[in-house]
């Protein structure tokens, strides 16, 4: 679970949120600067709040009255930022193994979580490839088996599918959804397409102006989108 109440003061506006998810795909939709891709980077640990409390799972790991503030390897989130960030000079066996690798875990251990994490997400015929030979929807789960094989309590994808075509957009879209629902955790999806959140997410929240709207429903039975909205600050 993923809680939190924050302030984050952003040049020309100020940025409060707040929120509460569960095992569920909540999409933040947003036009570009309106604070969508610092949220996720204030969960992560990347940007620190001016102001207010982030408690991820049963853990407070920031707290602006309490002087919390942990660094991002120790806050257990899984990110896959737009670029993806695939590293060039790595196989995909060895990119998705890096965070493990990291922590010091047996070549054992590897290849039975890498393994495993390969298999869920169809890459084991790709296992020695380099990254320059996988197409745009190769990548992408590549970047999301990185991700999800060091057991994050929380996931952010950060507009990971910018950089598809519409057809591969909307196969890796359908790929993607069914990973996620069978890893069930709670995921933070930033767009600003909204078909991805029609078919990736439970909830939606628009950020406007550095103020969150729930959506009731992502769209309406006459297929008008986002036909309720909720304030919340």
């Amino acid at each position: 679970m993923l809680e939190l109440d924050i302030v984050k003061r952003l040049p020309g506006f100020e940025l409060r949120l707040k929120l509460a998810l569960c095992n569920e795909v909540l999409a933040l939709l947003g036009e570009n600067g309106s604070g969508k891709t610092t949220t996720l980077k204030a969960i992560a640990g990347l940007v620190t709040p001016d102001e207010g409390y982030i408690r991820i799972g049963d853990e407070v790991v920031f707290d602006s009255r309490r002087g919390i503030n942990l660094p991002p390897q120790q806050r257990n989130v899984g990110l896959v930022f737009q670029e993806l960030a695939l590293f060039p000079h790595l196989s995909v066996y060895e990119n998705i193994a890096f965070g493990l690798r990291a922590r010091g875990y047996s070549s054992t251990r590897l290849e039975e979580e890498v393994g495993a994490m390969m298999h869920t997400l169809g890459l084991e015929e790709l296992r020695s490839h380099m990254p320059g030979e996988l197409s745009g929807g190769q990548k992408q789960r590549v970047a999301l088996a990185r991700a999800l094989v060091v057991k994050p309590k929380l996931l952010l994808l950060d507009e990971p599918f910018s950089a598809l075509d519409s057809g591969s957009r909307r196969r890796i879209r359908r790929e993607i959804k069914a990973i996620l629902e069978r890893v069930s955790i709670p995921t933070i999806l930033v767009t600003h397409d909204f078909e991805d959140a029609e078919i990736l997410a439970e909830r939606v929240c628009i950020i406007a102006e550095g103020r969150g709207y729930y959506m009731q429903d992502v769209a309406s039975p006459s297929g008008e989108p986002l036909a309720k909205g909720v304030v919340f600050s």
